[in-house]
């Protein structure tokens, strides 16, 4: 009686050992998944961001070229796409907060709609 009992333990002991283990695995690689994610989004976010600043500058270079023709005056031209620039680092400077918190929200909704998929199919 007392060997089985033994027996009964020493599988128990196992089963919750090997549980154990696979738990640690799935943290793992849940964890490995969440940073996939966070560094995919952060690299599409990249490439989208350069493309956009490029497309800004020649806009703006083209912005100082046309007012330049306008005014006469190239430099002036220039000087006034300057003022503009400084305009609106003051504006992305006095809404640094909310501009933050778009970022914040837009990642945890990232995550939060990969969680909401994994939900929906089971």
């Amino acid at each position: 009686m007392e060997n089985d009992a033994e027996q009964i333990l020493k599988k128990v002991r196992d089963d919750i050992t090997v549980f154990i283990d696979l738990k640690i695995r799935i943290l793992r690689l849940t964890v490995v998944e969440k940073i996939a994610r966070v560094l995919a989004f952060l690299s599409y976010g990249l490439v989208i961001l350069l493309f956009a600043f490029f497309t800004v500058l020649f806009l703006f270079v083209a912005l100082g070229f046309f007012l330049g023709n306008l005014l006469n005056n190239v430099a002036l031209g220039f000087l006034v796409v300057g003022g503009l620039y400084l305009l609106l680092t003051m504006c992305s400077i006095l809404a640094r907060y909310k501009i933050r918190l778009v970022f914040i929200n837009l990642i945890i909704r990232s995550f939060q709609m990969h969680d909401d998929e994994k939900e929906n199919k089971i």
